[in-house]
């Protein structure tokens, strides 16, 4: 217990201490939606708003609900950070734990040494570090999973249903809070069947109680935001499978997260081998070079060739034959691993597998290995580990600020605190963490972002007569001039996308909404000599503009154009299923171009001077799909084996 209280201290100071130097934390979700979606929730705006913070706007709230309560709460920025921090070094705390009974078969020194080891490895990711005194649910959902584990992991104990029951709640609470861990909860389940030597009725009865505990967490902690979607939409996690639920208030598709997924069983197998890479979209959107799962294949081969050779007897050179509860997690972790990797491969979704996978790296160098080979072999691979993400790994995920009195420091003019507006955003980041600054009888629309809207939609032509006469734009990108108006080619992209629901931007009328943090208190300053990363030097780009809108209409030939557009796209959606996947949207303007953005597929389909591409959002590359003229019959002959099969990329 002495060990464990050590570590925990340690595991605290380090955290705290490493989220001051990285600085404050503005991630582009944060910005987008975690601190929209607690406010909406918490002051009613889901039936005020539409799409706020697009189709994020729908999730489960009642995890960001922490960190907007300390930061709204005027609270130091940098209190918020620590705080947050300290309970995401508890996952530090919980793989030592579960080291800890690994190898328990180890002498007292020894068991200690390899219990450090595979904790460090364990937190030894840029993924997890990136996160940490963030908004983010990831290293703050990995707690509860990682206690579930722990409790799952004892053997021939009294209580075996009750610690099914706990680590089954503690699972649904994760999977509630953040629909991504549903898998790791769905991987679970096979714990309690392993529960030593017991019967088949021992092992349902222990299935079920974790059943039982995990379907309460998930009615305890979802049933409110389930219901509520239900009632307003028709769909209980709406708008995602909306393809099974079929709302009317958003396209009949399921969304998915394929942005890293491996596109062959070739791609999923050299997985491990590729995370190594320093470039960035490998598996996650910064650059977070990781040799812990290139090292756990090796060994997990090692390890199958050894047991195969040997039969399942002792091992040579000092090494071990695996455990009741090496095999438990061996098993998890392969479902969990697979299961991810199967559906997004996306690090952050998939933090369980990447704080797992140093640890269970440790155990299976120490099962093959003499020990002080195996101590060597780690701490070599550790050191390396944490020199790359040092020199390659960005301190934060999209962008940071210097530390300051509140969290979030926009000042609002006058006029927009007391003149409550329809705001419409056109961009695919929302900066929905305006919302609780502005009017707060104000209403907030994204028509064109990660998700469009149709102009027909009638919760949002609701509004339009609500605030007829009170609609404004509102954006980054309409940064003022000098003399007080938005560069025109911003104005007429605007319009380009605003003409569709009858506006048009209004020059003459417009107001900022600045950045204006304060760093001159004690606090702020200390921290701010801290911080180690130099963009923090640069003010962040997260000002806002809002301008009136005025009545405006496409001219007939541009509504021709627009109906000739929406039949190729509908053709071509038809036609080839390989590549679109049952995928629709609707048809804008994209400058003087035609597009559609797919949610699902995480790609744009563009027009290009009479040719047709496939433009991934995070990908600088795209995908030819012939010119206008080839699609007046359907799919071209040249493109037959991709809309078939679909694109290779």
């Amino acid at each position: 217990m002495t060990c464990v209280r050590g570590v925990a201290v340690v595991s605290a100071i380090a955290a705290a201490a490493w989220t001051i130097f990285a600085g404050k934390d503005l991630s582009w979700d944060l910005l987008h939606y975690h601190y929209y979606v607690a406010h909406a929730f918490l002051h009613g705006r889901l039936t005020q708003d539409f799409f706020a913070a697009s189709a994020q706007s729908y999730l489960n709230p009642l995890g960001y609900i922490p960190f907007y309560a300390l930061a709204a709460s005027g609270l130091h920025s940098v209190a918020v950070s620590v705080a947050f921090a300290v309970v995401h070094s508890v996952n530090a705390v919980l793989l030592y734990a579960i080291a800890r009974r690994l190898f328990e078969d180890r002498a007292p020194r020894e068991r200690e040494w390899f219990a450090a080891l595979a904790a460090a490895l364990g937190v030894a990711s840029a993924v997890f570090w990136a996160t940490v005194g963030t908004s983010f649910l990831d290293p703050l959902l990995t707690v509860p999973m990682l206690g579930g584990l722990l409790l799952l992991l004892r053997t021939n104990a009294p209580g075996t249903s009750a610690r099914a029951a706990f680590a089954g709640f503690l699972f649904g609470a994760a999977a509630a809070l953040k629909y991504s861990n549903a898998l790791f909860a769905l991987a679970a389940v096979a714990l309690p069947w392993m529960q030593g030597p017991a019967g088949a009725r021992t092992r349902v009865r222990g299935a079920a109680a974790y059943a039982a505990g995990c379907l309460a967490a998930i009615l305890l902690f979802g049933g409110y935001t389930f219901l509520f979607l239900w009632r307003e939409f028709g769909n209980p996690v709406f708008p995602l499978f909306n393809g099974w639920f079929r709302s009317p208030e958003f396209p009949p598709i399921n969304i998915g997260a394929e942005r890293f997924a491996p596109r062959s069983l070739g791609d999923a197998v050299l997985f491990p081998f590729r995370a190594v890479s320093p470039e960035s979209m490998v598996y996650a959107e910064i650059s977070a070079p990781d040799f812990r799962f290139a090292a756990l294949m090796v060994l997990a081969a090692g390890l199958a060739a050894v047991l195969v050779w040997r039969r399942g007897r002792a091992m040579a050179s000092g090494g071990r034959a695996p455990s009741a509860a090496d095999w438990r997690l061996i098993v998890f972790f392969a479902l969990a691993y697979s299961l991810w990797l199967a559906t997004s491969s996306n690090g952050r979704y998939g933090m369980l597998v990447v704080l797992l996978a140093g640890l269970l790296a440790a155990r299976l160098a120490g099962l093959l290995l003499a020990p002080a080979v195996a101590r060597g072999a780690l701490l070599v691979l550790l050191v390396s580990q944490i020199v790359a993400c040092a020199l390659i790994s960005p301190s934060r995920w999209f962008m940071l600020d210097r530390w300051s009195t509140r969290w979030l420091a926009y000042e609002v003019p006058a006029r927009a605190a007391r003149e409550p507006a329809l705001y419409l955003t056109v961009e695919t980041q929302t900066m929905a963490a305006v919302v609780p600054f502005l009017h707060p009888d104000s209403a907030f629309v994204n028509v064109r972002g990660q998700h469009s809207i149709g102009r027909g939609a009638e919760r949002m032509q609701a509004l339009f007569a609500r605030y007829a006469g009170r609609v404004r734009a509102l954006g980054r990108a309409l940064r003022l001039r000098r003399d007080g108006r938005p560069r025109p080619e911003i104005v007429e992209n605007y319009d380009a996308t605003l003409l569709r629901y009858g506006f048009k931007v209004d020059p003459e009328d417009c107001f900022a909404i600045p950045w204006r943090p304060r760093r001159d208190d004690a606090v702020s300053e200390l921290a701010n000599m801290l911080v180690t990363d130099d963009t923090a030097l640069r003010p962040p780009p997260v000002g806002l503009v809002s301008c009136a809108l005025r009545p405006g209409a496409w001219s007939p030939a541009e509504i021709e154009e627009e109906r000739r557009m929406s039949a190729l796209f509908d053709r071509m959606e038809r036609d080839c299923p390989g590549v679109f996947r049952g995928q629709t949207s609707i048809t804008e303007r994209f400058g003087r171009e035609w597009s559609r953005s797919y949610a699902g597929l995480e790609a744009r389909l563009e027009t290009r001077e009479g040719a047709l591409v496939l433009a991934p959002y995070f990908k600088l590359i795209y995908f030819p799909l012939g010119r206008i003229e080839d699609w007046r019959d359907g799919a071209p002959a040249s493109l037959a084996a991709v809309c078939r099969e679909g694109l290779r990329q």
